[in-house]
């Protein structure tokens, strides 16, 4: 059978997996590894282009007929955990099935009574979106997928696997003829399997031990096995455990796994360092809830005092040219149902202009204290302000250094001009930095100025009709005015109509923060009634089967885009806090509010222009 003539070396060459793929993996798994203290060894590989050269005319993917019909080669990109304890191994498996969209598809060795083998733990995850979107792959996008595989093995196993790997899988080492070998082989195997079982036994005896002898602290060492610091347990905790033995019994035989999850699932900024005196703490809360425990734990907290901070010097490096990217941007009217425009336009500027000075009067002392011409540069900083009362004309560029990120130049612009269709106001906010240190814009930053809010606030601006932080109601008295907002080609803002017949997952979803976050750059709507749901229903070309619990989103340039109840509480959404190393995963409504709020936000700054 002919190979398929596109796996050859030269199309497997074009593929290119950039540095920022290792880099950023690495960072998502071992936060979470450090963070619930496993003792690991990690390694990173993108497959050689002659090992993948072989694996595809070998698998001969997508050849109709066989049994890779259907598949594509999924380990491009490998990840390979080595723990330290064979009991971290499942509990390792599982808590990655959480950490990525989706869980991994397990590939297990079968094991039975008379066979040894080097254990396999094999996972397939779907790579995070926008690290996908960062390697080129030409002529193999049919073939290789966009996964990644991770291996989970023992320090111990971890040798054999490679030998393993090698001579059985690649060759035929261990084949007809060498039955004898083989036989040793497996048992070297199995006396592997067994060290790692016997560790583990031997600590948890040595826990016991310590468990009889009262040292309270290194039982917990031995049974919870982390990655702890030196700092001993504090008397005040020692105290209660030689007063309750029974207590420290609980401590000693409480499911590790419940611990080690806690402490991977905690998303928070500051994560206090792993401690004897920590882990007591978090056992505590998932379990007894002892109160002596409580009121220890509130006089340790009282009397600790602040960390020091130490900062590494960072390394300089050579100046780059600056991209320019986005963050917010919005053309909009001021609101004069209630100020003549001239008020209206006298108070916004006073807006702009007091949001200014607040930032930049140390860095320039003799910007005036209310609106006025100006323009100043100086190190790191630029303030240059147009104002004309009686041609109703303000115009601002002011830019700053990041005060966190090195690099980095933030600059925002505003305008209010009169024209014939009232008082423009347009908004831009962008930063610059280096284009190797960009990253997918809508994970990273989204970022509207103050003033923005103060205006809409206080004065109101509108986007054909005037753009408000809540729910607009939707009834047989109003409708018509929702579809001429909807059909306005004026309309620049996305117009989101919900219907919600079922309480449940709209509860869930919580429509009123939803318009909190996005409601003054987009028009937040809730039909209300049947005679209105079938209108828009008709109108709009629902699925009339499952429209009457629906979010249909209209953006000023493409096709309407309605997704349902089942398309919402099956959602997952990447959480990417780059800049924090961290990533995680939401489900359901709450994916789906997030994933929508991200869609909008980028929605708004692509082909911005002011």
């Amino acid at each position: 059978m002919k190979v398929n003539e596109l796996f050859c070396r030269e199309c497997v060459e074009q593929i290119y997996v950039p540095d920022v793929v290792r880099v950023d993996l690495l960072s998502i798994i071992e936060e979470k590894l450090k963070k619930a203290g496993f003792y690991y060894r990690i390694a990173y590989r993108v497959k050689a282009v002659d090992s993948t050269v072989d694996k595809l005319q070998f698998k001969d993917y997508r050849r109709p007929g066989t049994e890779n019909e259907d598949k594509k080669m999924q380990d491009l990109i490998g990840i390979r955990i080595m723990l330290y304890f064979v009991d971290d191994v499942p509990i390792c498996r599982s808590l990655l099935d959480t950490l990525f969209a989706t869980p991994g598809v397990w590939e297990t060795t079968e094991t039975n009574e008379y066979e040894f083998k080097a254990m396999k733990i094999n996972g397939i995850f779907k790579l995070p979106g926008y690290l996908a979107k960062t390697i080129v792959n030409p002529m193999l996008s049919d073939y290789i997928d966009d996964t990644f595989e991770v291996q989970v093995r023992t320090n111990s196993f971890e040798g054999w696997h490679e030998i393993e790997h090698d001579l059985r899988y690649k060759g035929s080492a261990f084949g007809e003829g060498n039955e004898a070998l083989a036989r040793k082989m497996n048992s070297i195997l199995a006396t592997l399997e067994l060290c790692d079982d016997s560790v583990v036994k031997l600590l948890e005896d040595l826990g016991h031990q310590h468990y009889k002898d009262h040292k309270w602290g290194d039982m917990i060492r031995c049974h919870y096995r982390l990655k702890m610091t030196n700092e001993l347990i504090r008397p005040e905790l020692k105290k209660v455990f030689d007063e309750d033995t029974e207590l420290a019994k609980i401590f000693f035989k409480f499911d590790r796994k419940l611990a080690i999850s806690r402490l991977w699932n905690n998303t928070a900024d500051k994560i206090p360092e792993l401690t004897i005196n920590y882990i007591i703490k978090i056992v505590n809360q998932i379990g007894p809830d002892d109160e002596r425990l409580n009121k220890a734990f509130e006089l340790i907290d009282n009397e600790s005092g602040t960390e020091d901070n130490f900062t590494k010097r960072k390394k300089f490096e050579p100046f780059h040219m600056l991209g320019s990217y986005k963050v917010f941007t919005a053309d909009t009217y001021l609101d004069t149902t209630n100020l003549s425009e001239k008020d209206a336009f006298k108070k916004a500027s006073s807006y702009i202009y007091a949001w200014i000075h607040s930032r930049y009067c140390e860095a320039f002392s003799d910007l005036p204290d209310t609106v006025d011409n100006y323009y100043r540069s100086v190190p790191g900083y630029t303030v240059n302000v147009e104002y004309n009362e009686d041609n109703m004309h303000f115009y601002e560029c002011s830019t700053h250094i990041d005060s966190k990120i090195a690099s980095r130049i933030w600059v925002s612009k505003a305008s209010l001009v009169k024209n014939d269709n009232g008082i423009e106001f347009k908004v831009s906010n962008e930063y610059a930095e280096p284009k190797d240190r960009y990253r997918d814009n809508e994970n990273v930053l989204f970022s509207r100025p103050n003033f923005y809010g103060e205006i809409a606030d206080n004065i109101g601006i509108c986007d054909v009709v005037r753009l408000k932080e809540n729910v607009k109601y939707v009834s047989s008295d109003n409708y018509d005015e929702m579809c001429s907002l909807i059909n306005n080609k004026n309309r620049k803002f996305p117009v989101i109509v919900f219907m919600a017949k079922d309480n449940s997952w709209i509860d869930k979803f919580d429509v009123n923060y939803f318009a909190y976050l996005v409601g003054y750059y987009a028009h937040i709507k809730m039909i209300d009634g049947d005679e209105c749901c079938r209108r828009f229903i008709e109108e709009y070309g629902l699925d009339k089967e499952r429209c009457e619990d629906s979010i249909t989103v209209f953006y000023d340039t493409d096709n309407p885009k309605t997704s349902y109840k089942s398309d919402i509480i099956d959602t997952t959404f990447e959480v990417i806090k780059l800049e924090q190393k961290k990533y995680w995963n939401e489900n359901g409504c709450r994916a789906y509010r997030r994933q929508l709020v991200a869609e909008i936000r980028e929605k708004n700054i692509e082909n911005a222009d002011l």
